[in-house]
C-alpha cells in the first residue's frame, strides 16, 4: 500500500494560537511538501494541544500536592485525546476516502488551562491550587528543557489564546463516527499518574 499518514501541526489555523512564529512548523510544512512531491496517496492530520501535555506539565506538582504555577492561567485550549488521534491515523491509513485529506484534530471543548487543572482536581476528588508564573519566570525554570525558541513560541501562543475561545474542529467526530473524548473523560483515565508515589508515563 502507498498510504503515508504524516502527523503535522495546525500551523495553517486561522486563530492567533496558532499563527506563532514555530520552528516544528516549519519543519512540518518542509516534511508535507516532501511527501506531496512522492507522488503517495497521503493524509495529513494536524492535532491542536494534546491533553496528554498536562502530564509533563502539572503533574510533578500535583504528585508533589503543591500549587501548580503556570503563565497564561486564562489562555484556552482544546485539549485532544491522544487514543482519538491514534484512532483517526489508524483509520484514515487503513480505509479509502481520506487520501488527500487535511484535518485539523481537537477536542470538543475550549478550557482556559486553569480550568483544566480544575479538572484534574475533579478527577482526584480534591482542590488544586492554581498560581499564575510570569513568563520571565516560565523562561527561566524551562532552561535546559527545552529550546528557547519552544518556549518563546508556547507562551506567544497562549498569549494570544487568552480572551477567546479555542479552535475547535469536528474533525474526530467526522472520521471516527464517535464524539472526541473530553478533557474530563482524559483526566479520570489517567488520574492515577497525577497521584503520589506515581511516575506517570
Amino acid at each position: 500500500m502507498r498510504r503515508v499518514v504524516f502527523l503535522s501541526s495546525p500551523h495553517q489555523t486561522p486563530h492567533p494560537f496558532f499563527q506563532q512564529p514555530n520552528p516544528i512548523a516549519v519543519l512540518h510544512a518542509d516534511i508535507e511538501r516532501l511527501i506531496a512531491a512522492t507522488g503517495l496517496e497521503s493524509t495529513i492530520i494536524r492535532p491542536g494541544m494534546l491533553a496528554s501535555n498536562s502530564l509533563a506539565w502539572w503533574a510533578p506538582a500535583i504528585r508533589a500536592g503543591e500549587a501548580v504555577r503556570w503563565p497564561y492561567g486564562a489562555a484556552e485550549t482544546a485539549p485532544v485525546d491522544d487514543r482519538d488521534i491514534a484512532a483517526v491515523a489508524a483509520r484514515t491509513l487503513h480505509q479509502d476516502g481520506y487520501t488527500g485529506g487535511d484535518y485539523v484534530l481537537t477536542g470538543p471543548e475550549s478550557l482556559t488551562q486553569a480550568a483544566q487543572i480544575g479538572v484534574i482536581g475533579d478527577a482526584l476528588g480534591r482542590q488544586i491550587p492554581f498560581e499564575e508564573m510570569t513568563p520571565d519566570e516560565f523562561r527561566n525554570l524551562s532552561q535546559g528543557t527545552a529550546p528557547s525558541s519552544v518556549v518563546d513560541m508556547l507562551l506567544a501562543a497562549w498569549s494570544a489564546a487568552v480572551g477567546q475561545p479555542a479552535y475547535i474542529t469536528t474533525a474526530v467526530a467526522d472520521i471516527l463516527g464517535t464524539a472526541p473524548r473530553t478533557f474530563r473523560q482524559w483526566a479520570a483515565d489517567h488520574a492515577a499518574a497525577f497521584t503520589e508515589g506515581s511516575q506517570g508515563s
